[in-house]
């Protein structure tokens, strides 16, 4: 395997706001001096941060003492980073100069940790750019107040924003300024940053549109293609299952952030990739790229849930591989660093909570201030209409109540009556597809007694014979065998009794009422009546049915017909995938459907496999939803595994899935014993 490139234990890797900032602060400042000397704001001589503060001490409020300011605020990164901002930001607004005043606000919104108040800034500083027509300038704004909304969680102002920013950037061709892609286009950017928001949401087929046209427009760094749309795609690709496209697109995404400069970027590559093995079962690797997060993490220069991904990675394999010490030690590992982090990431989710409310707060107080002048005039009218239009809303309230609610409890009913007539359709439609099944099941006892019948009668005949011969002993053996025949008559004439109650009892609705029953009788009896149903649909089919029941079981509490329409529906849905994969492979394929108990301390466990196309990932999440079905139109109606779902659960019980695309599914049936 070829060894990575990784880079040391103090580059930085992330792409939230944090990333956006702090990646680019050094290009921010680079540039900034030239903006500043452009501007007059630096002089010749090397800054200096004594002469910048004896400027400031003179306390002329003119262009040399915004200067300084700005280049004090731009260039030394210590605690009086926002005071020096905010004092040149007061000497542009007194000045009028709105040019000056939008470049404060752009620096100490860049620099504010509060989310609030840092959207608050941007904002002044965006309005202020849109009342000056500066394309140029609203994109750059645009793009740290999207970031700054996405790390506070509000999903939707952050597209907001960068849709916006993205339209004006892509109708002007706007190149970067201010250190954020210098002499680079904006709309490959804007593009990245929109399919990073859509991704956090879990949208991977939208992230997947903006970031195939950033990929496509094929911005350069040092001459090579940026990385991180491919490093994006390469995340969309894992999340869709596309494997081998990812891990290609992971590899090409590492050398790409070398080329272009952003070495720091490979450990959140190497984090994906850690998780991308895994899925794909290669655990050696998995392990390589996770050690290398570990060893080179920093959370100075990293995202904390890189670490983690990383260490619970390899909690993961090694458990996976048994590996007992080391499963211990980075379970325990990974536990230290949750608690580390826990005190931060509490802070930051408490001002999570409160962003969007306290956003909402400041801007009621804005709107009230500027109202306050007009309602001293209109406030008498408005009061009355106000007045007016609450009483005729609670008149109409008061006279639409009870119609209101007649109509909701009466569609209430009928969503209920309709909810009952499919679940007793869909009974109905299974009792149908055993038909052929219950036939066949009955037809053996009937032989049976048919059988014997005869040859009691024929015995009878005998018998008559001998009593005329007066041959008493031969009297007696003949009625011995008449006698156990007709045991054996009414054995199997109780054995078609007990099929066609089961069926009975099958279509109706179901009481509730649980009683001992044996669960391996129950899902042998099933499984036979399923398959002789589905055979005799496709007169072809064949199928190797393989059984493994736990004797120990015993009898359980439950509603047998209930858990046999559970059975019957899992067997259906087993011999449906493989008689549909032997379609498509008539020669190179053996079906096999397999049922298995099994009892667990105080639970049993039944489990139905076979070998059929599997269940792609995309859509697993989705087999137990009302009407969601994966066969043809006419084949079924999407209620089966919703309704068993719910039986098994209102039995205590669990009903799960496993599946690998294209090579089978294995239902699992969990009850209380």
């Amino acid at each position: 395997m070829q060894q990575p490139l990784h880079p040391p234990a103090k580059l930085f890797s992330a792409y939230t706001v944090s990333r956006l900032y702090f990646r680019l602060l050094k290009k921010i400042k680079l540039f900034l001096i030239l903006l500043l000397l452009s501007m007059n704001i630096a002089a010749q001589q090397p800054i200096n941060e004594d002469s910048l503060k004896a400027i400031i001490n003179e306390n002329k409020e003119d262009t040399n003492t915004y200067n300084a300011l700005m280049s004090l605020a731009i260039y030394y990164n210590n605690s009086n980073y926002v005071k020096y901002a905010q004092q040149a930001l007061a000497l542009a607004k007194k000045s009028g100069d709105q040019k000056r005043e939008a470049f404060s606000l752009v620096i100490i919104g860049t620099s504010l940790v509060d989310y609030i108040q840092s959207v608050q800034t941007l904002t002044n500083a965006l309005s202020i750019y849109e009342a000056l027509k500066d394309s140029l300038k609203i994109c750059m704004v645009k793009l740290p107040l999207q970031a700054t909304y996405r790390e506070a969680g509000d999903f939707r102002d952050a597209l907001y924003h960068a849709l916006t920013g993205l339209k004006i950037a892509a109708a002007h061709q706007v190149k970067g300024d201010l250190g954020i892609f210098p002499g680079h286009r904006l709309e490959p950017l804007y593009l990245s940053e929109i399919g990073q928001t859509y991704i956090l949401m879990n949208q991977p087929d939208s992230a997947l549109i903006y970031v195939k046209n950033a990929v496509e427009l094929n911005e350069l760094f040092n001459g090579a293609t940026y990385e991180f749309p491919i490093y994006l795609l390469a995340t969309i690709q894992r999340m869709k299952g596309e494997y081998p496209q990812a891990l290609i697109n992971y590899r090409r995404s590492i050398l790409l952030a070398i080329q272009n400069g952003f070495a720091g970027d490979t450990l959140q590559i190497y984090s994906g990739m850690s998780s991308l093995f895994i899925k794909t079962g290669k655990t050696d690797s998995a392990i390589h790229y996770a050690n290398i997060v570990a060893k080179s993490w920093d959370l100075g220069n990293s995202e904390r849930k890189n670490i983690l991904e990383a260490i619970d990675n390899l909690a993961t394999v090694y458990k996976l591989t048994g590996n007992k010490d080391s499963i211990i030690k980075y379970a325990e590992l990974n536990q230290k660093l949750k608690d580390s982090f826990y005190g931060v990431d509490k802070d930051r989710e408490i001002q999570n909570i409160s962003f969007n409310d306290r956003l909402t707060k400041e801007e009621l107080l804005a709107s009230q201030a500027k109202y306050r002048s007009r309602i001293q005039e209109y406030g008498l009218s408005a009061g009355l209409c106000a007045l007016l239009l609450i009483a005729v809303l609670l008149w109409r309230s008061n006279q639409n109540k009870q119609k209101s609610k007649a109509e909701i409890e009466k569609a209430y009913s009928e969503l209920k009556a309709t909810q009952t007539q499919l679940i007793q359709s869909e009974k109905m439609a299974s009792l149908g597809e055993l038909t052929a099944g219950i036939a066949h099941e009955i037809q053996n006892p009937l032989n049976f007694v048919n059988n014997f019948s005869e040859v009691n009668k024929e015995l009878m005949i005998e018998m008559k014979d001998e009593i005329d011969k007066g041959n008493i002993e031969g009297v007696k053996s003949l009625a011995n065998d008449i006698i156990d025949n007709e045991e054996k008559i009414n054995h199997h004439g109780k054995r078609a009794d007990a099929i066609v109650k089961g069926m009975l009892q099958h279509s109706r609705t179901s009481e509730g009422l649980k009683e001992p029953a044996d669960i391996n009788a129950l899902a042998d009896e099933y499984l036979r009546l399923s398959f002789h149903g589905f055979r005799a649909r496709e007169k072809t089919f064949n199928v190797a049915i393989k059984t493994d029941f736990d004797n120990t079981i015993g009898k359980i509490n439950m509603v047998a017909q209930d858990i046999g329409r559970v059975l019957l529906n899992l067997y259906n849905n087993a011999f449906y995938a493989v008689s549909e994969k032997k379609k498509q492979n008539p020669e190179n394929y053996e079906p096999v459907v397999s049922v298995s108990t099994k009892k667990w301390h105080d639970k049993i466990e039944i489990i139905v496999r076979d070998n059929g196309s599997g269940i792609s990932p995309q859509i697993l999440n989705k087999i137990f939803q009302p009407f969601f079905t994966t066969k043809p139109a006419g084949a079924g109606t999407g209620l089966g595994l919703s309704l068993s779902y719910d039986t098994v659960r209102s039995h205590a019980g669990i009903l799960k899935v496993e599946s690998k695309e294209g090579e089978g599914t294995a239902f699992f049936v969990e009850l209380p014993v």
